[in-house]
C-alpha cells in the first residue's frame, strides 16, 4: 500500500461509525498534493472490504458492527446530516404531523437543506431539496407557514381547529423580515401569499405582502370567519 492510500485509509479510520460522510469534504481535509484519484480508489476498495458503506452518490459511512452484524443506518441520521445546527428543516407530512394538523404521517420523509450542492438528492427514503438560508428559528417558523398554508387543501385528515390555533400564534409573532428572507428564496403561489394576508389582517396584524399580490386578482383563499367558527 502507497503512502497516500495508507493515510486517507488512516483519515477514514477516525471517522465516527454510522456518521454520513460527504467524500468531497472528506477529500479537502487531505494534503493538496494527495490525487482525487487515489483517493476514490480508496474508498472504492474500503467499500469493497466492507470498513465503509456507499449510501448513495458522494456519501459513505463507516458501519457500526454488534455481534448480531452491521447496524443500519437509522433515518433520524439522514435527517439530522441535513438539519442540524441550523443547515436544513423537515417539510411534508412529517412537519404538517409535527405541528398537530394531521393523524397523517409518510413513509418518506421531505427536507430543505442548505448542504445540498446539487438542487434535489434522494438518500433512502429522504428527498432533499436545496434551499440556501440560514434555518434559525424564525425563517423555520415562515418556511413552515408557507408550506402549511400552500399545502393546505391537499393535507388529509386536516385538523383545521388546530390550523387556526398555528395561524393565530403566527400572526401575532410575526416576523416580516423572516418571510420576505423567504419569499425571495423559494418560489411560493399567489394565492398561497393572499393566505397569509388574509389571515395576518384578520388578526391585525401589519404586513407588505401586498407588494407580492396584484389588486386586479381575486385570490381563491378560505374564508377566516370559517376558519375561526369553531374555535
Amino acid at each position: 500500500m502507497n503512502s497516500q492510500a495508507k493515510a486517507i485509509e488512516e483519515l477514514i479510520s477516525r471517522q465516527p461509525e454510522n456518521k454520513i460522510l460527504t467524500a468531497n469534504q472528506v477529500y479537502s481535509h487531505l494534503p493538496e498534493r494527495f490525487s482525487e484519484q487515489a483517493f476514490y480508489q480508496t474508498l472504492t476498495r474500503l467499500t469493497q472490504r466492507g470498513e465503509l458503506c456507499h449510501l448513495t452518490k458522494g456519501l459513505y459511512y463507516r458501519p457500526r458492527r454488534s455481534r448480531f452484524g452491521v447496524v443500519p443506518l437509522g433515518e433520524q441520521t439522514i435527517i439530522d446530516h441535513y438539519t442540524e445546527n441550523g443547515q436544513g428543516m423537515v417539510i411534508g407530512y412529517r412537519l404538517y404531523h409535527q405541528h398537530g394538523l394531521t393523524t397523517q404521517i409518510s413513509k418518506n420523509v421531505e427536507l430543505l437543506s442548505n448542504v445540498l450542492q446539487e438542487n434535489k438528492k434522494t438518500v433512502g427514503n429522504a428527498k432533499v431539496s436545496r434551499l440556501d438560508l440560514n434555518f434559525d428559528d424564525a425563517i423555520c417558523n415562515a418556511i413552515a407557514t408557507l408550506e402549511i398554508l400552500q399545502n393546505y387543501r391537499n393535507i388529509e385528515d386536516i385538523n383545521r381547529q388546530q390550523m387556526a390555533e398555528y395561524m393565530k400564534k403566527f400572526a401575532l409573532n410575526y416576523s416580516e423580515e423572516a418571510i420576505l428572507t423567504v419569499l425571495s428564496h423559494r418560489k411560493y403561489k399567489k394565492s398561497t401569499i393572499a393566505f397569509l394576508a388574509a389571515f395576518l389582517d384578520f388578526w391585525n396584524t401589519k404586513h407588505t405582502l401586498q407588494q407580492y399580490l396584484s389588486r386586479l386578482s381575486a385570490y381563491d383563499v378560505p374564508q377566516m370567519e370559517e376558519l375561526y367558527a369553531s374555535t
